[in-house]
């Protein structure tokens, strides 16, 4: 069987051991530790005498598998992204026309929901990792064969779409608050009252269910895709 000789070295010389050592207390010759970690292949019983001896799971003193080099990564398309993101800027003209309040107020209420989940993504991630996933959120359209980090992405997504809700639920909430308090909008004019309100919410409903949503979607596919062909 294989197994990777820079893991077992790795794992040899976290615990401050020798070669002559980890030989007595798993009971293999140290010959054969030599050769295993020079890159020879084991037995069976000699892979799971080291797993044991050191704590870990089998699998994890196999070598890991080589990732593709930048050269080797494929880009993909796909067209019913480009469908998808056609319809997001319909319902996003529709929402504008048909719930329209006043200008301010519809570039108020997107700038709260956007703004502040970008604010709060930068604030759990960094710049950099913020700026890395709106950005590679083409991949709805044109796609890589390959990323090594998709699956913290993918947490990355999931909570930026949470904190989207939490803030547009909540700007509507102190919207509805305030109004009430400071004018007889809701009385005079029930329904455009319940436009204003709504809005941020509605903003946080197209930000994550016309673009965030199928962007976490679309990682999820490229990471068993590529799970598939790493096996």
């Amino acid at each position: 069987m294989t197994v990777s000789a820079k893991k077992i070295t790795e794992l040899r010389k976290a615990k401050g051991w020798t070669q002559e050592k980890l030989a007595a207390i798993s009971g293999i010759s140290e010959r054969t530790i030599q050769r295993l970690e020079k890159g020879s292949r084991c037995s069976l019983d000699t892979k799971l005498a080291l797993a044991n001896v050191f704590s870990v799971a089998p699998e994890t003193l196999e070598p890991t598998p080589a990732l593709p080099s930048p050269h080797e990564v494929s880009y993909h398309y796909d067209w019913w992204g480009v469908l998808g993101l056609f319809i997001m800027g319909l319902f996003m003209m529709s929402v504008v026309l048909f719930t329209g309040t006043t200008g301010p107020w519809e570039l108020a209420s997107l700038a709260i929901v956007w703004g502040l989940t970008a604010v709060q993504s930068i604030i759990s991630h960094g710049g950099k990792a913020t700026y890395k996933l709106y950005d590679s959120t083409s991949w709805i359209v044109r796609y890589p064969s390959y990323v090594d980090d998709l699956g913290s992405m993918i947490e990355h997504a999931q909570l930026i779409i949470s904190n989207s809700y939490r803030i547009g639920i909540t700007t509507s909430f102190l919207s509805a608050v305030t109004l009430g308090i400071h004018s007889n909008l809701a009385q005079d004019d029930w329904q455009y009252f319940l436009a204003i309100i709504a809005k941020p919410t509605v903003y946080a409903l197209v930000f994550c269910e016309l673009w965030f949503r199928p962007y976490m979607s679309k990682m999820k596919k490229m990471l068993s895709t590529q799970s598939t062909i790493v096996k």
